[in-house]
């Protein structure tokens, strides 16, 4: 026989306005985190992401990688890896590597993923229309900051920088050019560097710590706080997934 006494009172499950809540609730708890603390390559429809993950906290992101780049960083473009190092000191001796190459380092996985989704939605709309400060804190120049970075055989680096249309615009005189594209044809970091210098009006740097632009190429040592926030662990990311999805 059926016994009820555990069941819900029949006025509470009669409760239309509270069952959307209870469902949203359940989902939550059940659904799987979508940021994952381990992963290394990430392929989208336009492009490849390389991720690494500092002792420190938060997540250091490479978007738009280029086989280049993967060899530079002794990869195999056609058997990338899919997860991190399990050994921390490698893992934060890679992170300043693929600092080195450009990458970004972001506060926490969601923040990347909000930012980087906007930056795809706010194609032919205007950016205050889709993101408001209630939501997500503004987006920083150096979050939206588009940098490439080339290191020649003969020494130093070049580095092209320019300000992005996609959010607010800060340096109208300095937009990224409509033909980035054309560095996809480099084969060689000195083809890389060449591109760069004739066509993107880099600058060149004897050295990475001459660099003060807003990339985050030469913040291993000094980067302590986040950019809009602290510096979280993917434990902490996860966390406040968690927190938001279950209120």
């Amino acid at each position: 026989m059926l016994s009820v006494s555990g069941l819900p009172r029949l006025g509470y499950i009669g409760s239309i306005k509270d069952e959307p809540a209870r469902t949203t609730q359940a989902f939550a708890r059940h659904r799987r985190c979508p940021y994952d603390p381990k992963i290394r390559t990430r392929f989208g429809d336009t492009g490849v992401s390389l991720f690494a993950w500092r002792a420190r906290g938060g997540v250091i992101v490479l978007d738009d990688a280029e086989a280049m780049d993967f060899r530079c960083l002794g990869f195999e473009p056609l058997n990338p890896p899919n997860t991190r190092f399990e050994d921390q000191a490698k893992e934060d001796a890679f992170c300043q590597r693929l600092l080195l190459l450009g990458a970004k380092w972001w506060d926490n996985q969601a923040r990347h993923s909000s930012v980087t989704e906007l930056e795809r939605a706010a194609t032919g709309r205007g950016y205050s229309e889709i993101w408001t400060e209630e939501d997500e804190p503004a987006i920083t120049m150096s979050e939206k900051r588009w940098i490439k970075v080339a290191w020649p055989s003969t020494g130093g680096l070049w580095v092209a920088e320019f300000d992005t249309s996609w959010a607010t615009i800060d340096e109208m005189d300095n937009l990224a050019p409509e033909d980035v594209a054309r560095l996809r044809l480099a084969q060689t970091m000195d083809e890389r560097a060449c591109i760069l210098q004739n066509h993107f009006q880099a600058k060149f740097y004897k050295d990475v710590v001459d660099y003060q632009g807003f990339g985050f190429l030469n913040n291993w040592s000094t980067k302590h706080v986040g950019e809009v926030g602290a510096l979280l662990q993917p434990e902490e990311t996860a966390q406040l997934w968690r927190n938001r999805k279950l209120k």
